[in-house]
């Protein structure tokens, strides 16, 4: 792993926050995930744009510009020399006295870390996964707004933790009003008669960027796909169900607890969307107007 922090190459050893840090002291930070495809970020643009939205939703100046932050996270690649790599980017408040108040800490804080990307397994898209549909609900958006890519990670630490007592690869949530919300690093979506449906943002949920490309995808290859409020039961009943997330693409999901997904292997749409996801990757990569290619936001 390598660690880019304030600006500064340090080992892993060697990277320490300050225990005052409000990120430490009370998960007062934001984030984002990014992958690499033929060593460059993908769709960094719309990571960067959110990561502000993230900063504006909870009142925190960013301490460099977007145009700085592409600069230091290609030192950070370079540096590290990974064929794909695995991005994190942190901005905590920053270090100060022990209070809520932010005006008591100093600058803001920005980490960013390289990581190796290690190749998810063959069988996690030829078998698919299971999904536990978990006892924790997602944040109510006017307590801790899903919207916001927060390092305050509890909500979803909880209910990985559930999941994983039932040895499933997921913890799928559902939202206070009882209706399927998100995973804790993913979004979902059913298929139904080959009609994609994924909970709309209202619903409570990270606006995902692969979730958005993938339904942009669909819609150029003439599926229906909708944003809409989703019930267990759409789910149980579904012919196919699907995770997105940045590092693994599409993940067939074939069980949510003891109850099989369709025919129980993945579907036809999921390994057709994931081959054009792959197809728009490259597109996109080799694309001379890349970044300018990426989808607007």
């Amino acid at each position: 792993m390598f660690v880019n922090l304030n600006g500064k190459m340090v080992s892993k050893s060697e990277a320490k926050v300050s225990i005052f840090d409000h990120g430490f002291l009370y998960g007062d930070s934001i984030y984002e995930t990014v992958r690499t495809y033929g060593g460059k970020p993908f769709l960094l643009d719309l990571h960067l744009a959110r990561l502000q939205e993230s900063a504006q939703g909870i009142y925190l100046e960013l301490p460099i510009s977007p145009e700085q932050f592409k600069l230091e996270l290609n030192r950070t690649l370079e540096a590290a020399q990974y064929l794909e790599s695995y991005i994190r980017i942190i901005v905590t408040r920053g270090e100060g006295d022990i209070g809520y108040n932010p005006n008591l800490c100093g600058s803001p804080s920005f980490i960013i870390l390289v990581n190796q990307l290690v190749p998810a397994p063959a069988e996690l898209y030829e078998r698919g996964v299971s999904v536990s549909l978990v006892s924790v609900r997602r944040n109510l958006a006017s307590a801790i707004n899903p919207a916001v890519k927060s390092g305050n990670l509890l909500n979803q630490v909880l209910a990985w933790m559930e999941a994983a007592r039932h040895k499933d690869y997921e913890a799928l949530m559902l939202n206070y009003k009882g209706e399927l919300a998100e995973c804790t690093m993913s979004n979902i979506f059913v298929v139904k008669n080959r009609r994609l449906s994924t909970p709309a943002l209202d619903c409570g949920i990270l606006p995902g960027i692969t979730r958005k490309l993938v339904l942009e995808i669909a819609q150029l290859n003439g599926l229906e796909a909708k944003e809409s409020s989703l019930s267990p039961q759409d789910l149980l009943e579904a012919d196919e169900a699907f995770l997105t997330v940045t590092s693994r693409e599409i993940i067939p999901v074939v069980r949510c607890d003891h109850h099989v997904i369709g025919s129980g292997v993945p579907g036809a749409a999921t390994k057709f969307l994931h081959a054009k996801y792959k197809q728009k990757v490259e597109e996109l990569m080799n694309s001379s107007l890349y970044p300018i290619a990426e989808m607007k936001s």
